[in-house]
């Protein structure tokens, strides 16, 4: 952990909710501690049809044969590069927060054209109606101005223009990887007993109601779709603690407890394999 996380860390670990400031900063830190640790992850991770959770937003934004497509919060530029591949024609955005993430989208999309910048969400660094399609994969739930960022998505987005975000989704059951956290949660709270889950962004993301209010605050009219869906994977232990560590706040912990953390994940794979699945949730509207 970071002289920069730790800001956040204390404040969560002892219950007090951090400022946008200090969650701001926390993300900045770990992702230039860790950078790509999400496409990592989530590269290993499969739909039942075997799509990466990439490759189902880029599709549904290719569906649209958009001239110009704007990636929120792009990272090292996954999404990006599945657009490229998906609409060859079209001309590519991105923004980050995480100067190493960029760096890392800048060499994987070298020649491409893409127009990358260091940029917050809730300020984007473009004229009006700029893009036909707008993306993200899993950022809106880490914003903390997201009712800013939606309202400047609304601003940028071209009349008639696609967004398509992904999001995480509450499984309807619990799960291998539900149980795991549950674990490694009570288990950092016998060391802080104030220490609760916490959510970063807001909490109505989490629900369809609550996506569609927000929508409509930041200006979209018509009606969102949901894509409800899974991707899964078969972990053995290491690839499983790579997965758990490069999570906020568990990856973001001392080293006694991170030790005692990576002994329960390290038990839980049982024959050799754990089952990892990610409930996710695309949304789609028009402008």
């Amino acid at each position: 952990m970071t002289v920069r996380e730790q800001s956040f860390m204390d404040a969560i670990l002892h219950g007090v909710t951090p400022t946008n400031e200090q969650c701001i900063a926390y993300l900045n830190a770990f992702h230039h501690r860790m950078p790509g640790i999400t496409s990592e992850v989530m590269l290993g991770l499969r739909t039942a049809e075997g799509r990466t959770s990439y490759e189902v937003v880029a599709d549904r934004i290719a569906a649209t044969e958009p001239a110009g497509v704007l990636d929120i919060g792009c990272g090292d530029g996954e999404l990006l590069v599945a657009l490229k591949w998906r609409s060859p024609r079209a001309a590519l955005a991105g923004i980050d927060l995480s100067a190493e993430e960029l760096a890392l989208a800048t060499t994987r999309l070298a020649g491409s054209g893409a127009d990358l910048r260091i940029a917050s969400a809730a300020a984007l660094p473009f004229p009006d109606e700029a893009f036909a399609a707008v993306a993200a994969h899993l950022v809106f739930m880490l914003i903390p101005q997201v009712e800013s960022a939606l309202r400047e998505v609304y601003r940028v987005l071209a009349p008639g223009g696609t967004f398509a975000f992904l999001l995480p989704r509450p499984p309807k059951h619990s799960t291998h990887l539900s149980d795991l956290l549950g674990k490694l949660t009570r288990k950092i709270a016998i060391r802080y007993p104030e220490f609760t889950p916490f959510s970063i962004g807001n909490r109505a993301l989490f629900e369809r109601f609550g996506i569609a209010d927000l929508l409509v605050s930041a200006g979209f009219t018509a009606l969102p779709s949901f894509d409800d869906f899974e991707v899964s994977a078969a972990f053995d232990a290491e690839s499983l603690w790579r997965a758990i560590s490069g999570r906020y706040v568990l990856g973001s912990l001392d080293e006694e407890l991170t030790s005692e953390l990576r002994n329960i994940v390290f038990s839980a794979v049982a024959n050799g394999e754990f089952e990892y699945r990610e409930s996710l949730r695309l949304v789609a509207i028009l402008r």
